[in-house]
């Protein structure tokens, strides 16, 4: 006896409701771009070229390659939205999802038209338009090249085999300057995101008629950079290879250095992991949402490349924009290991810049706030009134009433209640690393006392290294010496 089929019905989506949701992706003109490049390269193209016209009233933007092309049939299957995940591919492939070329172009504009050329010369061409599916409300693609579409690809001299992606109806792009801007500041992303293919001699890109440079994010050549080598992880049949960087200190590296590093954001954004798939970097800096850790100054020159390949896209939760990524669970606890240590690297690099030798002179030099007095047999502590800053603020107006206020604060010093704290907890030790500020904090806090210093440049500058010398800042030399250089460059 079998089971009775269930009560059903067919509840297809509209299609004008469902071609607008699409456009939602997420995707920014960089990632959209990457896209179609991926598809160029999966086709074997060697050189990749966009180009744009700006024109207010017929704004455009090409991707055009020297690839395979593509047969009428295989057009076809490229303009159909979706295929499965799961089925096999050619080694090269960078695609997944089946939804790259059409969720990538149409979330930058409402008109896709795509010409491709195969081997025999035989052109095929297909146009999805979101105004037509609306007014049709069917999936139904354009099969006929309009004339404008003729006439681009005449301007493009696409004449040879290969394939043209073409955006029309430039709505989330705009036109003029605007247009101009994000085209390039989309260049320098895409300088790095295919930085291996480029360098390598496998692609040439081409953005507005200018050829891009690979942006190497890890400033190999640099003699203060440090590798700290390859590490592979074994996971459902893939090899994955990590390779901890740490950059040299700011200060070491030259305006040409600097920008190679850089990025929106500047350093500070950059930091975290490089996760390539297929040799194309698909996560540029972040911490991949680990817990416990963020992007912060001290651990700016971290960067951990993280190689993983094309079939392990479901384990590591690719999304369909080929920009976020998640680590497999039973992979994180390594993973997270490496990081940590390779963000305390970075830290150390700003801890010891400028760290002076340990010794007697260094321990006088240290301007520290509290002084230890022994009277009586017992221990007081009052505040150094030779420290610069304090001596500053005492001889200024009102210096008595300071002074008054500060010994008031001395009396007051809860020493027994503190020593009984450290005394009766069994984890001090624990509690007190914590509990200490973060390196931020300090930062911050070094930052507001800047304000209160005085206007005239060479005695705040004095003032400045004075408390440079001073617990906490004197834990992180580098650091607050970056925040005294750009001060003075503003005085400047």
């Amino acid at each position: 006896m079998t089971s009775a089929e269930p009560d059903e019905e067919l509840l297809d989506p509209f299609p004008e409701d469902l071609i607008e949701s699409l456009r939602a992706f997420g995707y920014d003109l960089p990632t959209a771009l990457a896209d179609l490049v991926d598809n160029s390269i999966a086709a074997g193209a060697r050189t990749v070229r966009v180009a744009y016209s700006s024109d207010r009233d017929s704004a455009w933007v090409a991707v055009m390659d020297d690839g395979r092309g593509m047969s009428e049939e295989a057009l076809r299957a490229a303009m159909r939205f979706a295929r499965n995940p799961n089925a096999e591919r050619a080694a090269g492939d960078l695609g997944r999802f089946g939804l790259g070329l059409k969720t990538a172009s149409l979330s930058q504009a409402r008109k896709l038209t795509v010409l491709s050329k195969d081997a025999s010369g035989n052109l095929s061409v297909r146009s999805w338009d979101i105004d037509h599916v609306i007014m049709r409300r069917q999936w139904l693609v354009i099969t006929q090249l309009d004339d404008q579409a003729r006439k681009i690809a005449d301007q493009l001299e696409f004449t040879d085999q290969g394939t043209l992606v073409l955006w029309r109806n430039t709505d989330k792009l705009g036109h003029g300057p605007s247009l101009s801007r994000r085209i390039n500041e989309a260049g320098r992303e895409l300088s790095l995101l295919f930085h291996r293919f480029i360098e390598r001699g496998r692609l040439e890109l081409h953005v507005g008629g200018h050829q891009l440079t690979a942006m190497d994010p890890y400033l190999r050549k640099h003699p203060a950079t440090q590798d700290r080598g390859v590490e592979t992880l074994e996971h459902k049949g893939h090899t994955v290879r990590l390779n901890p960087v740490v950059l040299p200190h700011p200060s070491r590296l030259t305006r040409q250095d600097a920008a190679l590093a850089s990025g929106p954001g500047g350093m500070l954004a950059r930091q975290g992991f490089y996760v390539y798939r297929g040799d194309r970097l698909v996560v540029a800096g972040g911490w991949l949402g680990l817990s416990g850790m963020h992007n912060s100054q001290p651990t700016r020159l971290a960067r951990l490349s993280v190689e993983i390949p094309p079939g392990a896209d479901l384990s590591w939760e690719v999304d369909v924009r080929k920009s976020t990524v998640r680590p497999p669970s039973v992979l994180e606890a390594r993973i997270v290991e490496i990081a940590k240590d390779l963000r305390a690297r970075s830290e150390r690099v700003f801890t010891h810049r400028g760290t002076p030798t340990p010794g007697t002179r260094d321990r006088r030099e240290l301007q520290v706030v509290w002084q230890q007095v022994r009277r009586l047999g017992t221990s007081e502590y009052t505040v150094n009134r030779s420290h610069p800053l304090v001596a500053a603020v005492i001889s200024g107006p009102g210096g008595d009433a300071i002074d008054g206020l500060l010994r008031m604060i001395e009396t007051a010093i809860p020493v027994n209640l503190i020593a009984q704290e450290i005394a009766t907890s069994a984890d001090a030790a624990d509690n007190t690393a914590e509990s200490a500020p973060d390196v931020e904090e300090i930062l911050a806090l070094f930052r507001s006392m800047l304000t209160g210093l005085p206007e005239a440049p060479e005695g705040r500058r004095a003032l400045m290294q004075a408390l440079a010398k001073a617990e906490p800042f004197s834990r992180y030399p580098g650091l607050v010496q970056e925040i005294i250089e750009s001060e003075t460059s503003k005085e400047n």
